[in-house]
Parts: structure tokens; C-alpha cells; sequence
């Protein structure tokens, strides 16, 4: 990496000009619009265009100065982001396996199910990866700020592609937009939305028949069971056609995940099943393999305890990190 960040005063003319070389390269080496460089680097658009063209009257020397910061970082980046490891590809753990299956009932059915579990049982992996493999499925996540029905009904319409923005026609528009199509609805992190914005959810599904599938923690059930005895709630708890809860991953989830990463040691299957075990399940066992693995890299060593034990330490609260 050809490093030359100096004072901006100290840039000779034949550096400036390298510089703006190798901001031109970004742009036409990736396909990327002089905009988007632009964007990225920080520098204000005029300023970055009139720069790598040579024609900004300007301190040149400043805006060189800003530019090879920036693409010193970039580089910086590219070689970190080679050091992480890449997820182990998405593995179909029992757990996973019965996610998909009901997610296929309610799109089948169609059907309205809830998927209620503790963080990392791999609600959204599944769910994702179900989105994937079949036509005429939208997944939505939802937030604390979408919790009522307009919010939520404009997330599911930026996701399909509606462009309706008039709160009273959203729901005919997202209506026509899956009738007839045998489609199914993903609405993740559910536990965000009030019961009014499930009761839409199950309107939906009544007049056109699309699957809804609910996946969030273990309140989205224990809400819709404790609304199902109030008046105008027992129509939308009789809805559900499938439910699952589950609150940690199964032991074959784990000891699936573990081989995909390669691990055989006792005492590192040991550690990392008791990590498993604590909330974030499969999701923080899998942070903590990327960064053992990572450590290991770094050290050019062969992955062991120590690096993942390193990288639980990191990654925990704990302060002696022990699971």
C-alpha cells in the first residue's frame, strides 16, 4: 500500500496528482458513480469532481490531504475485512428445520403463525433462508417506531414495492399487491407491534388470503393469548393455525453449528456449548467463533481455547469471561 499522508503543505504537485489518480481508479476499477465515490470520501461532491479532474481552483494540497486519508482507510478496511471469516453456511439445525416447515404451512395454507423464541434459535436465519428459496414471500422487520398500524403498513409496502403513500388506501394497496399470489408475510421482531397493528395483519389475511407469519420473542404469543380474552381479540387469536416457542437452541442445534465450524476438542466443545447456553444461543456462539478465529489469524496460530476463550472475554460482560 503506497502510503503518503503527510501535511497538507508538504504534498508536491507530482503527489497531488497521484492522488487524484487513485481516486479515479475507485470509480472506474468498481463501476461505482463519481457521486457515490464522492459520498463515501467525505469530500463534497463539486469539490471531489472538480478535484480528480484537475480543475478545482481551489487548495488543492487541502483537498488532496482529505482524499488520501480517505482512501488510505479504504485500504485499511479491505485488509480487516479479509481477516474475518465468513459465516459458516446456513445450517438446517432441528430448530431450524421446524421454523421452515412452518413457515411452508402458512404460505401453504395459508395459515397465520407465530414463531416465539429467546434470542438465537435462528428465527431470522430461517427465515431468511426461506425467503431465499420460494417466490412471493416478504420479510419485514419491525422497530420500537413501528409499532402501530401506519408505521408498520409503510414498512410492508417499502418492502413489496408499493408505492401508496395515503394512509387510508395502504391496506387495499398492499392487498392487491399479494392477492392471488399464495404469498407469505414475514413480520420479524412482531413483539414491537400493538394489537390493533396485528389485528391489521389478521384483516389482511381474512380478505386475501395471504400466509402471516409472526416471529419474535416469547411476548408476541403471551400477548396475543392475553388479548384473546378481551372483547374483539378471541377472532384474531382463533387465527392462528401453527405456533412454536422454544426458548434455547436445541442441544443438536449446537453440536450441528460447532461441526460446520470444526471443532472437535472436548474442552472447546464444552466451553462453547456452555456459551451457547446462555441468551443469544447460536448467535453469540457464532460471534464468538468468527473472533476466535480471527485472533487465531492474527497470531498465526492454529485456532485453540485460548482464542476462543480470548474472544468470549471480549464479547461477554464478564470480566473473567467464564461461561
Amino acid at each position: 500500500m503506497n502510503k503518503i499522508v503527510k501535511e497538507t503543505a508538504a504534498y508536491s504537485e507530482a503527489e497531488i496528482a497521484e492522488i487524484r489518480e487513485r481516486a479515479k481508479r475507485v470509480s472506474e476499477t468498481e463501476g461505482r458513480t463519481v457521486t457515490d465515490v464522492a459520498k463515501e470520501s467525505g469530500v463534497p461532491y463539486q469539490t471531489f469532481y472538480a478535484f480528480i479532474n484537475g480543475t478545482y481552483n481551489g487548495n488543492n494540497a487541502r483537498v488532496a490531504g482529505d482524499v488520501v486519508i480517505w482512501l488510505e482507510s479504504r485500504e485499511e478496511k479491505k485488509q480487516a475485512a479479509m481477516a474475518v471469516p465468513r459465516d459458516v453456511p446456513f445450517v438446517k439445525t432441528p430448530s431450524a428445520e421446524a421454523i421452515l416447515n412452518i413457515l411452508m404451512f402458512a404460505q401453504v395454507m395459508p395459515e397465520i403463525v407465530v414463531v416465539a423464541g429467546g434470542p438465537g434459535i435462528g428465527k431470522t436465519s430461517s427465515a431468511e433462508q426461506y425467503r431465499s428459496r420460494n417466490p412471493n414471500v416478504w420479510m419485514v422487520t419491525m422497530e420500537p417506531c413501528s409499532r402501530s398500524t401506519y408505521p408498520m403498513l409503510s414498512a410492508i409496502a417499502e418492502e413489496m414495492d408499493v408505492a401508496e403513500k395515503v394512509q387510508t388506501r395502504l391496506s387495499r394497496a398492499i392487498g392487491r399487491k399479494v392477492d392471488g399470489r399464495g404469498g407469505l408475510l414475514i413480520i420479524d421482531e412482531a413483539q414491537h407491534l400493538d394489537t390493533m397493528a396485528i389485528d391489521q395483519l389478521r384483516a389482511l389475511y381474512d380478505k386475501y388470503q395471504v400466509g402471516i407469519a409472526l416471529l419474535g420473542n416469547q411476548s408476541v404469543y403471551s400477548k396475543l393469548e392475553g388479548e384473546s380474552r378481551k372483547d374483539g381479540f378471541a377472532q384474531l387469536f382463533s387465527r392462528i393455525g401453527h405456533r412454536i416457542t422454544q426458548n434455547k437452541p436445541r442441544a443438536q442445534d449446537v453440536c450441528l453449528l460447532l461441526a460446520e465450524w470444526g471443532v472437535t476438542d472436548k474442552k472447546e466443545l464444552q466451553f462453547l456449548k456452555a456459551i451457547a447456553a446462555k441468551p443469544g444461543g447460536l448467535r453469540v456462539l457464532t460471534k464468538t467463533m468468527k473472533l476466535a478465529t480471527m485472533l487465531a489469524g492474527g497470531a498465526d496460530e492454529p485456532r485453540g481455547l485460548e482464542h476462543i476463550k480470548a474472544a468470549w472475554g471480549n464479547l461477554s460482560s464478564s470480566s473473567d469471561a467464564s461461561a
